[in-house]
């Protein structure tokens, strides 16, 4: 059986780098979106109660901070913070693992929300991407240690060296 007309034509090295400067620059763009849509917000915050969308532990009423608490922030500091983690780390796990990126997204979201909610302190608001940006860490730390290839192990190493 002929394997090579199942998979992939193999691009040429010319193909490759176009290839992989498009991926970089999708990766780019959609951190820097996240970061446009964070500073948006971070602005229009003073114009409402945040602490309705901020997640309060234990409680049904902080429920929805669990989807809308990491594009909270409580200080310019702590947007600056998480807008550099996520530009560096989204950038480089949307590029190197698009697909695993684009998977793991929602379930880094949505974890995060869920521990701070299950495990935050009673009586306090928690709000912030630290918990996206810590998971992106730790995903593409995980997968450049189980892909063993070298692109896969220095994304893994800048995202260590990063925090």
């Amino acid at each position: 059986m002929n394997t090579e007309s199942t998979s992939t034509p193999k691009l040429t090295p010319f193909e490759q780098r176009e290839q992989d400067r498009l991926r970089l620059k999708r990766a780019f763009y959609g951190s820097a979106g996240l970061v446009a849509l964070l500073l948006v917000i971070f602005i229009a915050q003073s114009y409402f109660d945040w602490r309705t969308f901020a997640v309060y532990p234990r409680s049904a009423s902080g429920l929805l901070g669990i989807l809308t608490a990491p594009l909270l922030h409580g200080s310019w500091e702590h947007l600056a913070a998480n807008s550099v983690a996520i530009l560096v780390l989204g950038t480089l796990a949307g590029s190197v693992y698009p697909r695993a990126t684009a998977r793991a997204l929602p379930i880094i979201w949505l974890g995060s929300g869920i521990g701070a909610w299950w495990w935050g302190y009673p009586g306090t608001f928690h709000l912030g991407a630290s918990g996206l940006t810590h998971g992106l860490m730790f995903l593409v730390f995980v997968l450049g240690v189980l892909r063993r290839d070298k692109p896969a192990m220095a994304a893994g190493l800048i995202a260590i060296f990063f925090y």
